[in-house]
This record gives C-alpha cells, structure tokens and sequence, in this order.
C-alpha cells in the first residue's frame, strides 16, 4: 500500500531501493530557502523513500560531462525521455563519462497536457501527462540491486535511450530539467 503514489497502479519494474537521506540532504544545499522550504513541505522525506521503492526503474544515460552533467532518463509509459542537468562536481564524485548507464526511477501524474518538453513515443500507453525522474545512483547506497536492475534492462531500451537522448540534445532552445529530485518533474522553458 502506498501513502503517497496511487495504489490503484504497481510499476512494472519497481526498483526496492532505499534512499539515503544524506544523498537526498545535498540536493537542498543550493536552492533558496522559500525553494527549500516548498521542498520540504511539497516532497516529504517518506515520499521521496517511497518513489525510490515503488517507482518503475529504467534506463538513463549519461550524454554530456562537461560544463554541466546531462543524463537522458527514459519512460516507457510515455516512450520517450527527459533531459536532466546536474551539476558538473558529479561527473569527477560518480566518475561518469559519456555512454555510462544510470537507473532512473520514475513515478506518473495525469493531467490533459502534456509536460512540454515531453512526447508520447510510437510504443507510448497515454496514460499519462508527465514523469518524475530519480537517479538512484545518485540518491541509494544499494549499489548492487542498482547495478543488477540495470542487467535486467533489455539492450535496445538503452540503445532507444541513448538515441532519444541525442536527439533532445541536438534540438535547438531545449532546455534540461534541473535533475534534483525536487525539481526532476518539471519541464523548464526558455
């Protein structure tokens, strides 16, 4: 049962991981403090401990590691991904390069409109407006259930992942979404 996603809905690939909240703590270390207050009050640490452990798991791949770090987090439900920024100190702190495989765990809002920097896919169920990206390699310690979900993905969702990435990437006046998980769910305009 769950007390802050819906539990009319399971994730197909939940990942069981458990959050570390000290991981969690340096997310709030730069934003101001309304922003850290509204995170508080609008992502409670139990919740943020629940999307680790229910959300659906999937690919994420690292696209870019210099001046910032760019990861491109994928979605089956909607088939397709979103762009995430972090800040460039992870790439050295993780030791990411280009290509490397992450474990994004994603939760579901429904709405009428799409996210805007989102696209329902060719292979997308439409049932929902917008995902909730986390990486969990940057947010648990399970090192091991992180590294033997990603054995489990199948090749071509991170070769789709990848692709997807680029092309993203490649669009003019795209913006990343802020990867901490405070602000993963929101698209950023120009």
């Amino acid at each position: 049962m769950s007390k802050h996603h819906d539990s009319y809905t399971t994730a197909s690939a939940p990942s069981g991981l458990s959050l570390n909240v000290a991981k969690l703590e340096r997310f709030k270390k730069n934003p101001s403090f309304i922003k850290r207050t509204f995170a508080n009050f609008r992502y409670p640490l139990d919740m943020m401990d629940e999307h680790l452990k229910l959300g659906d798991s999937r690919a994420a791949i690292v696209l870019q590691t210099y001046n910032t770090l760019i990861v491109a987090a994928y979605t089956d439900e909607l088939d397709c991904i979103a762009l995430l920024e972090f800040p460039v100190s992870f790439v050295e702190e993780h030791g990411l390069e280009v290509g490397d495989r992450l474990l994004t765990v994603n939760t579901y809002s429904k709405g009428r409109v799409i996210a805007a920097d989102l696209e329902n896919g060719s292979d997308g169920y439409e049932r929902y407006n917008n995902f909730h990206p986390l990486i969990a390699d940057f947010l648990s310690d399970d090192k091991q259930a992180i590294e033997s979900r990603k054995l489990e993905i199948e090749e071509n969702e991170w070769i789709k992942t990848s692709k997807m990435g680029h092309q993203k990437l490649m669009i003019k006046g795209i913006i990343p979404r802020n990867g901490s998980p405070y602000e993963s769910n929101i698209a950023r305009k120009n």
